[in-house]
């Protein structure tokens, strides 16, 4: 199969073009979260809120370059002192992205299915990479605050469980604002910038 728009494309994974965007949806992420536009998660010292918005569209449209970007930019304002663990988790996730958009969606699938595509991309980035990094990194970093942070959870899993099934809305939320985000962008916009 073919990449299409391949005349218009790049490989370069620090398209300065890409890198400018990236900082962009990055610094928006981080301005909601400073403007504490958050919630709580019940039995967690995590909050919900709308930055993963501009995290996975930022990620995605600027590759895994720009997923690192914004993902750094996003995680550092992590309420409740654990920034350490919002980078790990944005970061791996906002990578996640910026891979997993050009080369298992973009490049294989036109509306409807890259659509569909892009729902299970979001889905993945909150349970296989977000939710994990942050219980991996309140672990690592946070050690002492883990039983705190995740209301008593003692295991990896516990604490997995418990931020998981408080993220259901924000997941639901975020994937179906952000297909609708993909839907109305023209084509061209659509398009991986590196």
């Amino acid at each position: 199969m073919t990449p299409r728009d391949s005349s218009t494309q790049t490989n370069r994974p620090f398209a300065p073009r890409a890198l400018l965007v990236a900082t962009v949806f990055g610094l928006v992420a981080s301005a909601i979260v400073l403007a504490g536009l958050t919630i709580p998660i019940g039995g967690t010292d995590i909050v919900t809120d709308p930055r993963e918005i501009f995290t996975t569209l930022g990620a995605a449209l600027t590759g895994p370059a720009g997923g690192v970007i914004v993902g750094v930019l996003a995680g550092l304002p992590e309420p409740n002192g654990i920034p350490l663990a919002g980078v790990l988790a944005h970061v791996a996730g906002g990578f996640w992205m910026g891979v997993s958009y050009k080369k298992l969606v973009y490049e294989r699938f036109e509306v409807p299915a890259l659509l569909a595509g892009w729902a299970v991309l979001v889905v993945a980035y909150y349970f296989v990479f977000l939710v994990p990094g942050f219980v991996i990194g309140v672990r690592v970093f946070y050690g002492q605050a883990f039983t705190t942070v995740f209301d008593e959870a003692t295991s990896l899993a516990g604490a997995y469980m418990a931020l998981a099934r408080g993220a259901v809305p924000e997941v639901v939320l975020t994937t179906v604002f952000t297909t609708l985000v993909v839907l109305a962008l023209p084509r061209k916009y659509r398009r991986p910038l590196w």
